[in-house]
């Protein structure tokens, strides 16, 4: 079969048949000429207000059909997405547009409603999209126009590169990662089975129901690798026991992906467990799962949940477990995220001398792996690890101090940069707090400006919640008249997080 790129897969997926459903969304189908519209509506405005190949677009990624099929439009266009996270505050969104220095934005009506949003359009030369989510037809609009030339061209990336998707921070301060467009219609020729002869994909009927971000590396390919294969799929903007229960029970859900928080919410709900009878298994990743927690869900609604671990380096996962290893293997390696995949190599390098170290030993986890851009080159995480006899991977904590809050990595020191910016902050510390639910949490303690008496957690929080992430928002912030401090006038962070355990 001849190698086809991603805009003529997904292209020609829409045309099987273009009134099956492609695209559920709080209980109402769109269909794959919704999408097909979108992607030739996006090609059109693009190349109208003259748009090159390999421009980056923002987009911000709702979990909703117009932002996934404007996700995908893009893609087909040539030109290079770059999600903005749509859990920001509109302040937030900003500060990161203009960060990318986004020329073109593409967001719903309701996004472009925000005072922020409008005015960072208007101060500057911006090609602005609307998705109307109220309709399928003729859903996409120009909010402000912007024609450009050889001397108004938009920022580019290199040839190739479909996503530029920002890092939750597993190996160090979040960046921006390229993800090539043959990585993600790699996954077609991957797909062993369900094609023609003509090699074209047969639509599928069941869905995927998707239940992670799209702004995620997660929810990203689980998303991109379920169209490519013609297969429709269920969206969840936000995660609802309720909600998901009823999509798995509706459509017969046989695999699924659930982080740790989501698992715990479910443990924590009346769920019954005849909902879940169709489920084979659950994958879950992005953060550590409690081996309490998976036997415990594994009990009660008898289905096993195959562990996973990757980052968006890494541009997904690079070892986990299948049926076949939880059946030979699952009652003596709970606990662990499994073997490495195919085309994946992985050691444990000792902290201090950088020696490789032998199997059972703990150290740095470094990775290798064909799906990388350095696909040649070993890339050292921040985690520690050890690989044992029969190759299962352990982690056993983070070398750096990361912040996993529900599969969301927060680095502290940009917490504290955020909360200096408050004029009445001297200096911030923030560490993180273990949370049952969610894994960790963040915590703050600030040093005000001398004279500043007035301000509060309340007052701070409500500040906090308006200009940082709502992920990054502590959950507590103490107030105090200085922060502890080590002999060498550093901030001792467990003097800090002291602070919070009484």
């Amino acid at each position: 079969m001849t190698e086809r790129s991603f805009g003529q897969i997904m292209r020609s997926n829409c045309d099987i048949d273009p009134q099956a459903n492609a695209m559920e969304f709080a209980g109402h189908w769109h269909d794959w000429a919704f999408v097909a519209e979108t992607i030739d509506g996006v090609a059109e405005i693009l190349k109208q207000q003259g748009v090159p190949e390999g421009a980056q677009v923002a987009l911000i990624c709702r979990n909703q059909p117009h932002s996934v099929a404007a996700f995908c439009a893009v893609i087909c266009a040539g030109c290079c997405v770059v999600p903005i996270n749509p859990f920001s505050s509109p302040e937030k969104m900003v500060t990161d547009l203009a960060e990318l220095q986004a020329s073109i934005v593409i967001a719903t009506e309701t996004d472009w409603q925000s005072p922020a949003l409008q005015d960072y359009a208007s101060s500057r030369a911006v090609l602005c999209i609307s998705l109307d989510e109220s309709c399928s037809a003729g859903h996409l609009s120009l909010a402000h126009p912007c024609v450009f030339d050889d001397s108004t061209s938009p920022p580019q990336q290199s040839p190739g590169v479909a996503v530029l998707i920002q890092s939750s921070g597993t190996t160090g301060k979040p960046k921006r990662i390229p993800i090539y467009a043959a990585k993600l219609s790699a996954a077609y020729s991957n797909i062993p089975a369900g094609r023609g002869e003509s090699g074209q994909a047969k639509l599928k009927r069941k869905p995927a129901l998707i239940t992670q971000p799209l702004v995620h590396i997660g929810g990203l390919f689980w998303i991109v690798h379920s169209l490519l294969e013609a297969r429709p799929i269920s969206l969840l903007d936000k995660f609802n026991v309720e909600q998901w229960a009823n999509a798995v029970e509706r459509h017969q859900i046989r695999v699924c992906s659930l982080v740790p928080t989501m698992i715990n919410m479910v443990l924590d709900s009346d769920l019954p467990t005849g909902k879940l009878e169709s489920l084979l298994c659950i994958r879950s990743g992005t953060a550590p799962l409690a081996a309490e927690t998976q036997q415990t869900f594994e009990e009660r609604f008898d289905v096993p949940i195959l562990p996973t671990y990757g980052a968006t380096e890494f541009a997904g996962a690079v070892c986990g477990w299948t049926l076949p290893l939880k059946k030979a293997f699952g009652a003596s390696k709970v606990g662990s995220v499994g073997r490495a995949y195919e085309g994946v190599d992985l050691r444990v390098i000792d902290r201090e001398t950088g020696a490789e170290l032998a199997a059972g030993e703990t150290g740095i986890l470094h990775v290798r792996s064909r799906q990388m851009l350095e696909g040649d080159d070993w890339i050292a995480t921040t985690d520690l690890a050890c690989i044992d006899a029969d190759d299962f991977v352990w982690l056993s904590g983070r070398a750096d101090t990361a912040i996993n809050r529900g599969g969301f990595k927060i680095i502290p020191a940009d917490v504290a940069v955020i909360l200096e910016r408050h004029e009445a902050v001297k200096e911030a510390s923030v560490v993180g707090l273990d949370d049952p639910r969610l894994g960790q949490v963040p915590v703050a303690a600030v040093e005000l400006v001398d004279g500043q008496k007035a301000l509060n957690e309340a007052v701070l929080k409500a500040w906090a919640k308006e200009n940082m992430t709502s992920y990054f928002v502590p959950v507590r912030i103490a107030v105090v008249e200085a922060l502890p401090r080590t002999p060498s006038m550093k901030v001792s962070q467990a003097e800090v997080r002291r602070l919070f355990e009484v």
